[in-house]
């Protein structure tokens, strides 16, 4: 059902986004029962999406680099960012749900502009190469391959599959820790995804 834009003051004054109003809510058409939301932030983002991109877990994003749009796969369902502010959001359970998610997603979104005027020494121009080559497989050949099982999970490569989908950090991989070799990780991921998935520098 399109709404007359519901807006919502998230932040008292955020960074780049304070407000998101809700302008449409329909049927979801890929899970019963629930619904797919249309947002709109007060700011355009078209800067900051290229930052966001290594702000969650390499295998939870879909980043369209000539288009700017940026997909997350964040609490069980597909949130896109559009350059405009736009934001779609599948697998709501109602008004309520959108909010607390779109708030987490804005919090990161703050968090990247301040970055960006800030200019932080992050290289984000290789970014998306580095997201293109990281899979499951280039994880585990960069982990030790012990299967020490310290990390909670049976072997290394379940272990970098969690870690590419953000269901574990990779601090909890003790080999690595205690003084394993991270060159292969550091050329893999960069140290920005590194952080992401759960390196502490």
């Amino acid at each position: 059902m399109e709404i007359d834009g519901i807006e919502y003051q998230i932040f008292e004054n955020g960074e780049l986004v304070s407000k998101v109003t809700i302008q449409e809510i329909r049927p979801c058409i890929v899970a019963e029962n629930m619904v797919r939301v249309l947002l709109q932030l007060d700011s355009e983002i078209k800067d900051v999406i290229p930052l966001l991109v290594s702000k969650f877990p390499p295998g939870n994003i879909n980043y369209i680099e000539n288009k700017g749009i940026l997909t997350l796969n964040i609490s069980d369902r597909l949130v896109t960012l559009y350059p405009s502010g736009k934001v779609s959001m599948n697998k709501t359970v109602d008004e309520k749900d959108a909010i607390v998610v779109i708030t987490e997603i804005m919090g990161h979104i703050n968090q990247a502009y301040q970055e960006f005027m800030n200019e932080e020494n992050v290289d984000y121009s290789q970014l998306n190469e580095k997201l293109n080559n990281v899979g499951p497989l280039a994880l585990y050949n960069c982990l030790p391959k012990t299967d020490c099982e310290k990390c909670g999970e049976a072997t290394c490569m379940a272990f970098s599959i969690k870690l590419l989908s953000g269901d574990t950090e990779l601090f909890k991989c003790e080999p690595l820790v205690d003084g394993g070799d991270t060159t292969c990780l550091e050329e893999l991921l960069g140290n920005q995804l590194m952080k992401t998935i759960g390196w502490k520098f």
